[in-house]
């Protein structure tokens, strides 16, 4: 009889929480002030529809067949000009996206990378993306990717309740305009920066220590894992930093990108410390290369890959 009793609680408050909190959510997505939906109020963790991330996977062609795709962080989707490589006859596209994540990347390479429409892939790997979850990076990708699918296997890796909200406002707002555009975005998923550095790096900008993420960890062996399957040629590439960063804290990762290197027969080129770029003028903060950057290693990488007769 108890549970019993319990049950018909339960199935009572299921019904009662959804005549109430769906009809709300609804109403706090559509309603707007000032231009955004009310939702953007309550919390800081949903991403608005529009920007770099929405232009570019709106732009991919799946159907194309690209020389070179580019998946990773920020230092992804503003290290690599396609315009560059382009002048050196190569025909790549971007989808690195903003705080992207070993988890963000391997649900992103499973819907939108094959063997078919790809001729080799730059996995960008930077230290700072395996110390966190990707929480940040999913609630961007699951407002402004470009596929249903993706982003249900985006929420699906979670088991926050703010993601059930994150979904319904990307269904809710399918059909509603861009909030705003990447005033950057120059076309194949890059966005461009020509600031430079105003301020001297401090050392202590740098002394935070952060550790892997496990389960960061573990997605970058499933994506090279799934790269390896598909017979996708893949090689790890990190791009430079200031001078002033700890080399003692990248020495931690190094570990892991030789070491799943090693494990997959890929190539991996750390150009972390590369002495050849000035934290002032070839940055425009403490770890983005800004576009005279971005052009000075865009040549280098060009010039290592065909060294390496990895491309032509």
């Amino acid at each position: 009889m108890e549970l019993k009793k319990l049950i018909n609680t339960g199935i009572l408050f299921l019904v009662v929480f959804s005549i109430i909190y769906f009809p709300s959510l609804v109403l706090v997505c559509k309603l707007k002030n000032n231009g955004k939906p009310i939702i953007y109020r309550t919390s800081d963790v949903y991403s608005l529809k529009g920007g770099n991330s929405y232009q570019k996977f709106h732009e991919f062609n799946r159907e194309e067949k690209y020389d070179i795709i580019v998946i990773g962080s920020s230092h992804a989707y503003r290290g690599y000009d396609p315009r560059n490589f382009e002048k050196a006859g190569i025909n790549m596209f971007n989808l690195g996206t903003s705080a992207q994540t070993p988890l963000n990347s391997y649900i992103i390479a499973k819907n939108y990378i094959t063997k078919e429409n790809c001729k080799l892939v730059i996995l960008d790997v930077y230290d700072a993306a395996f110390n966190n979850n990707g929480f940040e990076s999913s609630s961007d990708l699951i407002q402004n990717i470009s596929s249903d699918k993706a982003a249900f296997e985006l929420a699906n890796s979670y088991k926050n309740p703010q993601i059930i909200n994150m979904m319904a406002l990307r269904f809710i707002n399918a059909n509603s305009p861009l909030i705003y555009k990447d005033s950057l975005y120059t076309g194949n998923g890059y966005s461009e920066k020509h600031d430079t550095l105003k301020y001297s790096l401090p050392f202590e900008e740098y002394e935070n220590r952060y550790l892997p993420n496990e389960i960061q960890k573990e997605y970058l062996d499933k994506l090279l894992a799934y790269f390896k399957t598909n017979n996708i040629p893949v090689i790890m590439v990190t791009v430079p930093f200031p001078k002033e960063k700890l080399k003692e804290q990248h020495d931690i990762y190094l570990k892991i990108f030789n070491g799943l290197a090693q494990k997959y027969g890929v190539k991996y080129l750390d150009y972390a410390f590369n002495n050849n770029f000035n934290s002032q003028t070839h940055f425009y903060d403490s770890h983005h290369l800004n576009q005279n950057g971005v052009n000075l290693f865009n040549k280098i990488i060009l010039e290592d890959l065909r060294k390496l007769n990895i491309i032509k």
